[in-house]
């Protein structure tokens, strides 16, 4: 499975393109949604995207990690 970059070489911001399938991810995926918001950390959340065809940075994902879900809700516990 090819993956997207949705990260920069530091690891700190996400293309806004990807930013965009990431979300459609969550919102299309259930199940998907569903084990982001039970991962304990920044780092399993990225690996369960990366699981998913997106290459994303434990830090780029807490930058977001209130603004993936509707309303700023956190997406995962961790």
């Amino acid at each position: 499975m090819a993956t997207s970059q949705i990260h920069d070489p530091e690891g700190s911001e996400i293309a806004p393109d990807l930013l965009q399938q990431l979300k459609q991810l969550l919102h299309d995926d259930p199940a998907f949604a569903e084990a982001l918001r039970q991962i304990g950390t920044t780092d399993q959340a990225a690996e369960l995207v990366h699981q998913h065809g997106l290459e994303v940075s434990a830090e780029a994902l807490w930058r977001l990690r209130g603004t993936l879900l509707e309303g700023g809700r956190p997406t995962w516990r961790g």
